[in-house]
């Protein structure tokens, strides 16, 4: 891994976790809507992660999989309004999803590829 390349992976690492620092928590405070871009911007952060080959296609599969989970339990909560209960599952199911883009993303797991410029397998 050149040089440069070492440097602006934790980078890239960082602004991707941070990007997903705000709590979930937050969400029930914003509308319902929120969840569905919370939902949404998970699975941009994974399609972001692919592109930059931070992650393999392995991963982004399993990743989009727990998304798609989410968005299913999203509407199906969705149909006579969240309770208090079902707020609280999916903060903490998002929250987990977060921290698996970030792990996978850390991890150096990356597409068999390699990052963009590198020649080395």
């Amino acid at each position: 891994m050149n040089r440069l390349a070492k440097l602006i992976a934790p980078a890239i690492a960082a602004s991707l976790v941070l990007g997903a620092a705000v709590p979930a928590s937050a969400a029930s405070w914003q509308g319902r809507d929120s969840y569905r871009q919370e939902i949404a911007q998970l699975d941009r952060q994974i399609d972001r992660a692919q592109e930059r080959r931070l992650i393999s296609q392995r991963e982004a599969d399993r990743l989009e999989r727990k998304v798609d989970q989410l968005q299913n339990l999203h509407a199906r909560y969705a149909k006579n309004g969240l309770t208090r209960t079902e707020e609280r599952i999916l903060d903490q199911r998002i929250d987990s999803v977060k921290r698996q883009i970030a792990a996978e993303v850390a991890d150096r797991d990356r597409a068999p590829q390699g990052r963009p410029g590198d020649h080395r397998r």
